[in-house]
């Protein structure tokens, strides 16, 4: 199965995305983030991100090259692709 690849403007929110990954018809959605993004440098956004992917059956994958995302997201559970 192919991935939806969604590209994330900078100054998007939360709400926002979450509403893109929950009307993907793909279960695997390949975000990917621009350089500086704000809205992914908060750990409550991603654990928001994350709860709304699992409970419409989605799996959103974080594409960057940013360590504090990174580590982020390793802390909240999403994964992570360069």
């Amino acid at each position: 199965m192919k991935p939806k690849t969604l590209y994330i403007d900078i100054d998007e929110e939360i709400t926002g995305i979450i509403d893109k990954v929950r009307s993907s018809n793909e279960s695997i959605i390949a975000l990917v983030l621009p350089k500086n993004a704000p809205v992914f440098q908060s750990l409550v956004n991603l654990k928001l991100l994350k709860r709304a992917a699992e409970a419409a059956s989605k799996k959103p994958v974080l594409i960057t090259s940013n360590p504090n995302v990174m580590s982020i997201a390793g802390v909240s559970g999403m994964y992570v692709a360069k």
